[in-house]
């Protein structure tokens, strides 16, 4: 699943794991200098100014805080905004269309976004990135983020404190319905076990909540909260591992960019079987604890058409496409395994995470709309909800998602008056 920590400050997932030294910054490997950006014929462009021209473009040039005065799509937003700086700095044309297609694709990739015309301009600028290192990953060794629930049920750093939440934690139920019935909720799994609790954590991701709450609640939930769940966006994000059985690429690369034209795109369209998604292959970088490991990255339709298809077929595309931008400088090896994400296809998830859509903007619904508690009399909360897109700020985080958690048990707390 998730492998970044992002950011230091009020950043409960560093808060957590900081002190036992699990993490390290991946930054060291992302360096300018190690990255190549190259088009479809091989040629690689100066990467200290290619670089320059994404950090101004990604940065206060083309995001900036006036998007939360407008409304509108974020391609409406930017595009006028990227050309301009393009223009300004009178940019090989070709580099200059290249960019135009790779900066809003990458952007859709770090928003979930199939492109930046569903994305709302308005909505999205209530993100907020914790400050400090956003580059942090878990290091080897440390197994991932199933570390953090060892440190929140105090398995680590001394098992003989671990919580009892392992034994309390029921796996393999599908649940079908959550029934409110005299103050109380009746949860139906599929294979018709039932559980009654006084109080139900919803923490279902927003995909799941697209295309089964309408079945699922019952009574139906309020119309605030249904507008939420259906205006709202949920897209996908995806990643392939490929383990090669050498590393053919040099110590001093880490990360190949693909950078295409608009001809360039067309071309690979209409030439190669894959290129419907290739042409959205906005990254294959290096693992930081594996230095036989590519990763390609993936979103929207890409992510989806690659979720679909074989891994020997998801291998040809991925094996073509770096043949087409670094095959004449390199011998490169087919990889002898890969590992590859099903976000979008997984019935428990149905996507990767949230972002705020023109539609949600134009209904002014937000994050807190689906956060909202479902009362009955004497304000008791039986329906709660939590997830990354119930936050209000930190939506698509790990430490996002930590903090509703929290905060849903807190409202619990509150009402017990513990």
């Amino acid at each position: 699943g998730a492998e970044y920590c992002h950011g230091e400050v009020d950043n409960r997932v560093y808060e957590l794991v900081s002190p036992h030294g699990f993490l390290a910054s991946f930054q060291p490997l992302a360096e300018g200098n190690k990255s190549v950006y190259v088009n479809s014929s091989g040629y690689v462009y100066d990467t200290e100014l290619v670089q320059n021209l994404i950090d101004e473009a990604m940065g206060s040039a083309v995001y900036d805080k006036d998007s939360k005065l407008f409304n509108g799509s974020m391609a409406e937003f930017v595009t006028p905004r990227l050309d301009a700086l393009l223009h300004s700095k009178n940019v090989d044309p070709r580099l200059s269309e290249a960019l135009k297609h790779w900066i809003p694709v990458t952007s859709g990739v770090l928003s979930a976004a199939d492109s930046l015309d569903v994305l709302g301009a308005r909505g999205s600028s209530d993100y907020k990135d914790c400050e400090g290192d956003n580059n942090l990953k878990w290091k080897n060794g440390t197994r991932g983020y199933i570390t953090l629930f060892d440190i929140i049920s105090k398995k680590i750093p001394t098992p003989s404190e671990e919580l009892p939440v392992v034994n309390k934690t029921v796996l393999g139920k599908h649940v079908t319905k959550v029934e409110r019935k005299e103050g109380e909720v009746e949860v139906t799994c599929a294979d018709g076990s039932t559980y009654l609790a006084d109080h139900v954590i919803v923490t279902v991701s927003l995909g799941v909540l697209k295309k089964h709450a309408a079945d699922m609640f019952h009574p139906a939930l309020p119309a605030d909260k249904t507008a939420a769940i259906e205006t709202m966006g949920f897209g996908c994000v995806g990643k392939v591992f490929m383990l090669f059985p050498n590393r053919w690429w040099p110590e001093d690369i880490n990360e190949f960019y693909p950078l295409f034209s608009q001809s360039e795109i067309e071309k690979l369209k209409a030439t190669s079987a894959y290129g419907s998604w290739l042409v959205d292959v906005v990254d294959i970088s290096g693992a930081m604890n594996h230095d036989r490991i590519l990763c390609g990255w993936f979103g929207g339709q890409a992510c989806r058409a690659m979720e679909s298809l074989t891994e020997e077929q998801v291998t040809d595309g991925l094996l073509e496409l770096l043949n087409i931008i670094v095959g004449d400088s390199y011998n490169i090896t087919r990889p002898e395994a890969i590992l590859r994400t099903t976000w979008a296809s997984n019935p428990n998830t149905l996507g990767s995470y949230s972002y705020h859509t023109v539609a949600s903007d134009n209904r002014n619904v937000s994050n807190s709309d689906l956060a909202e508690s479902i009362l009955e009399e004497n304000s008791k909360p039986v329906l709660l909800f939590a997830g990354e897109a119930t936050h209000p700020h930190y939506w698509a985080t790990v430490h996002g998602a930590l903090d509703t958690g929290r905060r849903e048990a807190n409202k619990l707390i509150d009402y017990f008056n513990l």
